[in-house]
């Protein structure tokens, strides 16, 4: 499982230590090297897992990031990406996380605030397979604040992240500043948005069947075939491409995908000039074709 030495993850920790005596359970702790404490989280990482009988892997993520890219999701993918290679090399079947209802509700705002549709307000899952490893977030129920008390209570060491407090994170200015106007609001805004979340994946899960079974009467060797395409209705045109960008490895916006969409509304000999994450969409023979290298798809959890 994922520990970072925060609370959550060690409430995690502590709670599979104490249901699973006779499991292996492995503590992953991942070093970004982006903060000057980084080298003391490892350690502590290290000393609570000793204390408690676990076995640590400390694992080194470089953070690759181009010009316009956030900080903070490309350390997440980083993360993500070594937390799921480490789980597979091990052979666990779950790979356990420590998000909270805290974190389900700042990951909708977020998701809000840069106009996502279903799946991206869906936020995060309780449960879903990455490749051949299973993973689970159980404590998506509690609140950050009843985890830290736990602690708190119990005397359990646990590390505070000087980056949960710095204002140009967008998180943590709906975590200080908005939260607290919602819960005026609404007392029960975890369980309220956590519910609207679950919604949201509920209406992913139906869009993502039917452009699937869309996707499968466009496709063909060379890439979609535009007469199919442009046959469907606006709606679930826009649903077949993201779906087949995604089974390129080629994560996508709303805003390229309806600037892709007013293209191929163009006359048949019109270029299509969309790239999307370095690879060029164009326009051959009635088809609309992937020209360049692709990426390897990023992990996503």
């Amino acid at each position: 499982m994922a520990y970072s030495g925060g609370a959550d993850s060690t409430a995690l920790l502590l709670a599979a230590c104490r249901l699973w005596p006779q499991r292996p359970i492995y503590a992953l702790h991942v070093h970004h090297g982006l903060q000057a404490a980084a080298g003391a989280f490892a350690s502590h990482a290290r000393q609570q897992c000793l204390q408690w009988g676990v076995e640590c892997r400390v694992l080194a993520a470089r953070v690759r990031r181009r010009a316009g890219d956030s900080l903070e999701e490309q350390a997440r993918l980083a993360r993500h990406a070594q937390l799921q290679r480490a789980a597979r090399e091990l052979g666990c079947g779950w790979l356990l996380l420590g998000h909270h209802a805290d974190d389900q509700a700042e990951t909708l705002l977020l998701a809000l605030l840069r106009g996502a549709g279903p799946a991206g307000l869906a936020a995060m899952p309780r449960a879903a397979r990455r490749d051949a490893v299973w993973v689970g977030r159980p404590l998506l129920g509690c609140s950050a604040e009843s985890l830290r008390s736990e602690l708190d209570a119990a005397g359990v060491a646990y590390l505070v992240d000087p980056m949960n407090a710095d204002p140009a994170l967008r998180r943590n200015r709906i975590r200080a500043e908005l939260l607290p106007v919602i819960a005026r609001l609404e007392p029960g805004w975890r369980a309220t948005l956590g519910r609207s979340a679950g919604l949201c994946a509920q209406a992913a899960r139906q869009l993502r069947d039917s452009a699937a079974s869309d996707l499968q009467l466009c496709r063909g060797a060379p890439g979609l075939q535009l007469r199919q395409l442009l046959a469907l209705e606006p709606a679930r045109r826009s649903e077949v491409l993201r779906a087949w960008l995604l089974e390129l490895g080629l994560r996508s916006s709303s805003r390229q995908i309806d600037n892709l969409c007013r293209q191929l509304q163009a006359p048949p000999h019109a270029a299509i000039g969309v790239s999307i994450a370095g690879a060029r969409l164009i326009r051959r023979d009635g088809w609309l074709c992937c020209q360049s290298a692709l990426p390897s798809r990023p992990a996503t959890l």
